[in-house]
């Protein structure tokens, strides 16, 4: 019988894994049976081994270089003009890995099938978090490619009420070397998170100042000296925006 060495997160059975298993157990779901369905589809995909005693176990670690082999070879964007057709959703990264995978030809039959799906859609796409830790994003780096999430890539969907297809847009990663692609969908994203970061620091300053006014101007010391290391923490920032930036701290902090 078919077996799976390693739960959704990569780790042993056993370890960090209990709390989804108590969660799931509570909706009254078969644990083996989810376990079983998710093993049965990576192995009818290829993605397993073979131990000494002829077992033969799935391997989420032949999946995960297959995730990346799939990503270089099917969804490098050379451009803005190919990005709806070379950029990949969750749903479909998963058609193109586990063919045979539960919901994909139909919809699930059980509840198990769709935990089992959805645990493996979970899994697959997690090998290709845009973050610098990311499996693919770190192992594409000798190859100059940026791994990028877009929001709004052109996709059609059925509509089960009428049976006809209609427009949306998805979510979809991509890898790429072009310098628009990259500066909108990688680095364009992580600045405006920063600056989100920015203002929710700046909204707790005010609640401070509202609440305890005599602390107004401590706090804005106090976080002016954390603005000024934020700034020096990012290098690769532009050196003159940043001095003009730093003097400008210097002299406003100066006045608190």
């Amino acid at each position: 019988m078919p077996t799976n060495d390693q739960d959704l997160d990569g780790a042993p059975h056993g370890e960090g894994s209990s709390s989804p298993n108590v969660q799931l157990v509570e909706f009254g779901l078969d644990l083996e049976l989810i376990e079983k369905i998710r093993a049965e589809a990576l192995i009818r995909a290829g993605y397993s081994t073979t131990e000494d005693d002829g077992v033969v176990r799935s391997s989420v670690k032949e999946l995960q270089f297959a995730v990346l082999q799939n990503m270089q070879e099917n969804h490098v964007v050379s451009g803005k003009r190919d990005l709806a057709s070379r950029s990949v959703t969750s749903f479909e990264l998963y058609q193109e890995l586990l063919p045979e995978g539960p919901g994909v030809h139909t919809l699930a039959r059980t509840d198990e099938e769709r935990v089992a799906q959805n645990q493996l859609m979970k899994l697959i796409w997690g090998y290709t978090n845009v973050g610098i830790s990311g499996f693919v994003q770190k192992h594409v780096g000798g190859l100059g490619l940026i791994l990028c999430e877009a929001g709004d890539v052109a996709r059609t969907k059925l509509n089960e009420e009428t049976g006809k297809k209609q427009p949306t847009t998805e979510h979809a990663r991509f890898l790429t070397t072009d310098r628009d692609l990259i500066m909108l969908y990688y680095t364009g994203p992580a600045g405006a998170a920063f600056i989100r970061a920015a203002r929710k620091l700046d909204a707790q300053l005010g609640l401070v100042a509202d609440r305890r006014p005599e602390l107004a101007g401590p706090v804005a010391r106090q976080l002016g000296t954390v603005v000024k290391q934020a700034v020096s923490s990012i290098p690769h920032a532009d050196t003159k925006a940043v001095a003009a930036l730093k003097g400008g701290s210097d002299s406003t902090t100066e006045g608190v």
